[in-house]
């Protein structure tokens, strides 16, 4: 059986959300509800129906931890050397290669084009590491144009230099790990690299921050971290993402699902995450692609017309703008009682709603 329903991003109560049309017979539950993100978390919820949402996803310490263990990119930060007094916050930042298939404390790999990085660690080993959805990188390019952003989890810590053989023997569990996810196993560091890599494990992490799609942040113990599981599909999310979203039979799918299961017809839908528990889907109903139509030459025209008379260019900052598109699409979770254990699990599962749909509709 599977449980639908429409993340709810606003201050409203859940009971104030107008209920989605039911698919007889085949297991759905489903609410639809704004999703234009708040400035503020959402008060507790207010009914058990919440309660379910909630438990359809996963916590947050579960997927930082996933997003941890399934990129092997992220942003590293360190204190610049040999800076005093006021100078002494300035950082120097470059994407660097880490490995933590197994949701470990990272090992971060750098080589002499790093060479800022190891100055400054060579008299401060304090260090921050930022990761999330980098790849595909089309994937990354069409969530941003939806308004909603790449989830991604910051740690900071102390980068700890590691003899040869570990790195060695970290690299090659990585490999082991990514066997069954081909996009991650891509973007390891070949072998042949290896003598010119040095590596530094990300230890004594002090603080670690979840950001969801909607911007907010979210504080995870580096405790909590540390013990949470590792989602079976951390490591082939990359896949199952370019599988999905790259595939136009599956996209006609997604939008067939967002209609039968949450009553919500779409002009587009992407999958944004999949987890064992189920998946999120970002879609644009089709209602606010017409208003948009509609409404949209007309108020950019007057704005233009405006901007023109006053001398100056139209309004609306990049912010303004994010908070527009987002007020466009929505974000939906559909949950599975099962929970899924690997890629093959999530794909049947996809599978199983299609053949629902298609008999809910006579085919």
């Amino acid at each position: 059986m599977l449980v639908a329903h429409a993340t709810l991003l606003r201050t409203a109560p859940l009971a104030a959300a107008a209920a989605a049309a039911r698919l007889t017979g085949a297991g759905y539950r489903s609410f639809s509800a704004a999703a234009d993100p708040p400035p503020l978390p959402p008060p507790p919820p207010p009914s058990g129906e919440a309660s379910e949402e909630r438990a359809a996803s996963l916590p947050p310490e579960q997927l930082a931890k996933a997003l941890l263990a399934g990129n092997c990119k992220a942003q590293l930060t360190t204190v610049v050397a040999g800076l005093t007094g006021s100078d002494e916050n300035k950082v120097t930042s470059s994407v660097a290669s880490y490995l933590a298939p197994r949701g470990e404390a990272p090992v971060v790999l750098l080589s002499k084009q790093d060479s800022e990085h190891l100055i400054n660690l060579g008299e401060s080993a304090k260090a921050s590491l930022a990761t999330g959805h980098i790849s595909p990188p089309w994937f990354v390019q069409r969530l941003r144009a939806t308004g909603w952003l790449p989830r991604r989890v910051a740690l900071l810590g102390s980068l700890q230099p590691l003899p040869a053989a570990e790195v060695r023997f970290a690299c090659e569990q990585a490999r082991k790990a990514c066997r069954g996810a081909p996009a991650l196993a891509a973007l390891l560091p070949p072998e042949a690299r290896l003598p010119e890599l040095a590596g530094f494990r990300l230890s004594s992490i002090s603080r670690c921050v979840y950001v969801d799609a909607a911007g907010r942040q979210h504080a995870v113990a580096p405790d909590d971290l540390d013990g949470a599981l590792v989602d079976p599909l951390a490591l082939s999310q990359h896949d199952l993402l370019a599988a999905v979203n790259d595939t136009p039979e599956w996209q006609l799918q997604l939008q067939l699902f967002a209609a039968a299961c949450l009553g919500v017809g779409t002009r587009e839908v992407l999958l944004a995450e999949a987890d064992r528990l189920g998946f999120t889907l970002l879609g644009r109903p089709l209602e606010a692609a017409a208003a948009q139509g509609e409404a949209g030459a007309g108020a950019a025209a007057g704005a233009d017309a405006g901007a023109a008379a006053a001398g100056g260019a139209p309004e609306g900052g990049p912010q303004q703008q994010q908070q527009q598109q987002q007020q466009r699409w929505r974000q939906f979770r559909i949950g599975s009682e099962r929970e899924l254990r690997d890629e093959e699990a999530f794909m049947g599962l996809l599978e199983q709603m299609k053949a629902e749909v298609q008999a809910a509709a006579g085919k």
